[in-house]
């Protein structure tokens, strides 16, 4: 087969494969949107805490395992936990939001070095991954308006390796 012959039919494969993939067995574009929103914010979140990391580089190479932040289950503007420990480095903040008013975690390094938060949810989860350092202070809150006066919010301590 001629090379260009090859090249059309390599093109028209491509093509066919786009077209089905897209086509889809229900047709719902209600679900293809929904993801596409979903893979936005992953991207966003990425984005944030790729800056973030940028501007807080840690000086291990790897972290603790991961914070688990939760929002009080009863339905009062808290955290489970006022306060954290986490090793320098990389570190997994996991937000479990299991009530129906909408929170979020937002990590600050003081003063004003940057910050990165989470989605603010309600009744699920969302994570975000940060490089710790223990050069600076962190502390974390919700960044919903009224939510860290009413108590969401905690210090976040760094020991070193």
């Amino acid at each position: 087969m001629k090379p260009r012959a090859r090249n059309v039919l390599v093109l028209f494969a491509v093509m066919a494969l786009v077209v089905f993939s897209s086509c889809g067995s229900g047709g719902d574009s209600t679900t293809t949107s929904a993801q596409a929103a979903a893979a936005a914010k992953k991207v966003a979140a990425k984005e944030k805490a790729k800056k973030f990391e940028e501007e807080h580089p840690g000086s291990a190479e790897f972290g603790s395992p991961p914070l688990e932040f939760e929002s009080d289950p009863s339905g009062k503007l808290a955290y489970t936990a006022d306060h954290v420990t986490a090793l320098e480095g990389n570190v997994t903040i996991e937000f479990t939001n299991p009530t129906s008013t909408p929170e979020n975690v937002k990590v600050e390094a003081l003063p004003s070095h940057g910050s990165v938060e989470t989605e603010t949810i309600k009744n699920g989860f969302d994570a975000i991954t940060v490089t710790l350092n223990t050069k600076e202070k962190f502390i974390y809150y919700s960044s919903v308006p009224g939510q860290r006066k009413a108590g969401m919010e905690g210090v976040l301590r760094v020991k070193p390796r």
